[in-house]
């Protein structure tokens, strides 16, 4: 992030401190069906197969024949060419439909299908067909592997084309997210609404009571910024440390010293960036009650020693008890929500980076 935009972004929330506020919008309402509806839900999760959705960050993919497959929203395998561009193709074979690649990560020179061995080179064209006389249909140009859109920004595999980020690139370019490699991934379900995650993740409201005892010491209460990039949103939520900068000059200001800047990638991706890295979190669903939660760290460089690994591991414990803290009240609302209790959720004035995404989710699938 340019230094003129992080002492801009400084300025707001010193101001905010002295007049002890935040930002404020109008307050808003969700029905409850919005969580729970097996049509609405079918709705929004074409947005996940008609893209672009980042899945995956580009260091998985750092040499030609590296490849990264994923099948939780269709079968997808991404494949590092010889110029250095990734390239999407849907993991199904043009004879039979198996599963050209069953690895999850790896590196090949070709792929072939394990079932009657049709090969493929890594672009995807056909290469080759085991007895091919009984085959006089088939020719390269109808039968290779269908082709899915991919383009690599700010340091992000997007499948389904350019996510249009702008301002919010360069943001995460001056932030080293296209830089650094990945670090201590992992992936679970949960049983809650995807939409639910973003609700946890979008205000600072409940910082002070959920994170009592691991993150919430470290932050000014019910304080944060929200800048929408429509479709994407960018919170900063400042550390309580962030009014020491008030009496330093406005050239030494950093943000990422003193506050967690959250970048909202629509529609599934969170960054949170951190003072020596960045948490990357995609969330993927996977029913209308059950969602995958990919998360991992993007560090400057691999580890080369014990007390590196150490100081990754110590910072992505604190990520991870959040998290954990974060998406077990997730679940407890989603199993709630058939209660009847409540017949809408409310979003107070200070929570109003939800009612953007909602707004954003509604407007993509109208």
């Amino acid at each position: 992030m340019e230094h003129a935009r992080q002492v801009a972004l400084v300025r707001r929330i010193l101001a905010h401190l002295e007049q002890r506020g935040t930002d404020l919008e109008a307050p808003s309402q969700r029905a409850v069906s919005v969580y729970t509806d097996p049509e609405r839900f079918a709705r929004e999760r074409r947005l996940f197969t008609t893209g672009p959705v980042a899945l995956g960050h580009g260091s998985m993919l750092p040499s030609l024949g590296d490849f990264l497959v994923d099948d939780a929203l269709r079968p997808l395998l991404l494949v590092r060419q010889p110029d250095g561009t990734p390239t999407g193709l849907l993991n199904v074979c043009r004879h039979r439909g198996t599963p050209v690649e069953r690895s999850p990560r790896g590196h090949r020179d070709r792929f072939t299908c394990p079932y009657h061995g049709w090969a493929y080179d890594l672009d995807g064209r056909l290469a080759g067909v085991p007895h091919r006389r009984g085959f006089p249909q088939v020719q390269e140009a109808t039968h290779s592997l269908r082709p899915v859109p991919v383009v690599e920004a700010a340091g992000l595999l997007w499948v389904g084309g350019d996510p249009r980020l702008g301002a919010l690139e360069e943001d995460l370019r001056g932030f080293g997210l296209h830089d650094g490699v990945v670090y201590a991934e992992r992936q679970r379900d949960y049983a809650l609404n995807w939409k639910l995650v973003f609700d946890i993740f979008l205000e600072a409201y409940h910082v002070r009571v959920a994170h009592a005892r691991t993150i919430a010491p470290m932050f000014v209460d019910n304080l944060y910024l929200v800048d929408p990039h429509l479709p994407h949103l960018r919170n900063v939520f400042p550390k309580r440390s962030i009014a020491e900068l008030a009496g330093q000059p406005e050239s030494e200001w950093r943000l990422r010293a003193h506050a967690n800047v959250l970048y909202v990638l629509f529609p599934n991706t969170l960054v949170l960036v951190q003072p020596d890295h960045s948490a990357v979190l995609h969330i993927v669903p996977l029913a209308v009650d059950r969602t995958r939660l990919w998360s991992y760290a993007v560090i400057p460089e691999a580890p080369a020693s014990d007390k590196a690994r150490g100081h990754w591991d110590a910072n992505m414990e604190i990520l991870h008890s959040a998290i954990e803290e974060d998406f077990a009240l997730g679940v407890g609302i989603h199993a709630g929500l058939a209660s009847g209790a409540n017949e809408t959720l409310s979003f107070g004035a200070f929570e109003h980076a939800l009612t953007r995404f909602h707004a954003e989710v509604d407007a993509a699938i109208a």
